[in-house]
């Protein structure tokens, strides 16, 4: 028989929370969609909004291949490579 801890994973040494931006006006905004509904229809109101209210701002948005699996190491490529700031929507 295996037991498994409901607390969780302690976070690996060397990870550090990093401080918000005062502002989002003209940052690139990643938005993680990890497939459950109705997460598309959120985060697509979302990228207009953020676009309409904040000046210089660019949306890039990826989505997850399954809600259960890790996000892909492509798209966490892509999401370092095109964002200043992630967004993370979960949805049910």
């Amino acid at each position: 028989m295996r037991l498994n801890s409901p607390e969780g994973r302690p976070v690996p040494p060397g990870v550090a929370v990093v401080p918000r931006p005062a502002s989002l006006a003209g940052l690139r905004i990643g938005l993680l969609d990890n497939t459950k509904a109705p997460v598309d229809e959120m985060l697509a109101h979302l990228a207009t909004r953020l676009r309409e209210r904040i000046d210089g701002v660019e949306v890039f948005h990826v989505a997850k291949q399954h809600p259960s699996l890790p996000v892909e190491p492509e798209h966490l490529a892509a999401l370092r490579a095109n964002a200043d700031v992630v967004i993370n929507a979960l949805g049910d």
